[in-house]
């Protein structure tokens, strides 16, 4: 995929479908088991999160508590779960763990990066004062490039995989993150790029998209997958980013700031998908993506069903009037 183009979908076009079918976002068979499970996972990945950043050489105790601050302060794991979950990980566990909290130490950094003042000037993330705010800007800087090489550095030594593995992911990984990825993203919504054709969508994917492409290609080279999964893994990787993205978009304009733990409102004049098509299809992209995301697991050679419960979790985090006004059915928790 280039840097610059998202991703045609080969299994799902949304034009096509004048109604969505989101039973099965809707479902609730079963997941109280998955969710214990899932839940069993997330705690392993909170724990080595904190080990790995446990070091016998001398680091500033300031720093290191910024690192934790913004590491270990909350967040769904999402990303590190879907990682593990995306991995054959009879043999290799273990492995696929560490390298989900690498891909998690790599995400942190850039939203230590992105809530800077000279970023969105964001002054709550998690329920709790940003990293700037905590500990000042430098110090914040700081703590965003230690996170980023260390998720590096824990892909170029973890531990029961190959060398040229390794050296492959670290390749994927930091490719995914630089002035071709994440950075080039970030760029471009601060200050636009004149001359291209760059639209919302394309932005969206070098901000959020590629790094779930990094983690699906990392996935596929640590598990030796075909051809054909490979592809399969790849489409939906793009689809969970895309949605995701959508989704970040919509609340941020329809969600207030205790409801989502950080600051909202701060896209108003950014070139957002709320902004340039309206709420209504905002939300529809967002159900569209994850539909795609859906269909496409069964081809990826993966245990479907604890990755379509985390995809439900991302419905549910929509507000059930927001789901009403997209036409949606809401969501009744147990809890």
């Amino acid at each position: 995929m280039s840097g610059t183009q998202a991703q045609k979908s080969t299994t799902f076009d949304a034009a096509s479908k004048q109604t969505i079918d989101t039973q099965w976002l809707q479902a609730f068979v079963g997941d109280e088991l998955l969710g214990k499970t899932i839940s069993e996972l997330r705690s392993r990945i909170e724990n080595r999160l904190q080990s790995l950043l446990e070091t016998e050489e001398y680091a500033p105790p300031n720093l290191l508590s910024a690192m934790s601050h913004a590491l270990l302060g909350g967040g769904k794991r999402f990303r590190p779960l879907i990682f593990v979950m995306t991995v054959n990980r009879d043999e290799c566990l273990d492995a696929a763990i560490d390298i989900g909290c690498a891909v998690e130490m790599v995400h942190t950094a850039s939203l230590i990066l992105d809530d800077l003042p000279c970023m969105d000037d964001a002054e709550l993330r998690r329920q709790k004062p940003t990293t700037h705010k905590a500990f000042g800007q430098a110090t914040a800087i700081l703590a965003a490039i230690s996170l980023l090489t260390l998720g590096i550095r824990i892909l170029s030594t973890v531990e029961g995989v190959p060398d040229h593995v390794r050296v492959r992911m670290a390749a994927v990984l930091s490719h995914a993150v630089g002035h071709t990825g994440l950075a080039a993203g970030q760029e471009i919504d601060l200050r636009g790029v004149s001359g291209t054709s760059l639209d919302v969508e394309q932005k969206n994917w070098l901000k959020t998209g590629k790094l779930f492409a990094a983690m699906a290609d990392m996935a596929s080279v640590l598990s030796q997958r075909p051809v054909q999964e490979e592809t399969a893994l790849t489409e939906f990787a793009f689809h969970v980013g895309s949605a995701f993205q959508a989704l970040d978009d919509l609340m941020d304009a329809i969600a207030g700031t205790s409801f989502l733990g950080k600051d909202s409102g701060k896209d108003t004049d950014r070139d957002t998908l709320v902004n340039e098509k309206g709420e209504a299809a905002t939300r529809r992209s967002y159900i569209d993506h994850l539909q795609a995301a859906n269909l496409a697991l069964s081809h990826c050679g993966v245990e479907v069903e604890p990755i379509r419960f985390m995809l439900r979790s991302i419905h549910w985090l929509v507000p059930n009037e927001a789901k009403a006004r997209a036409g949606i059915e809401p969501v009744v928790h147990g809890d």
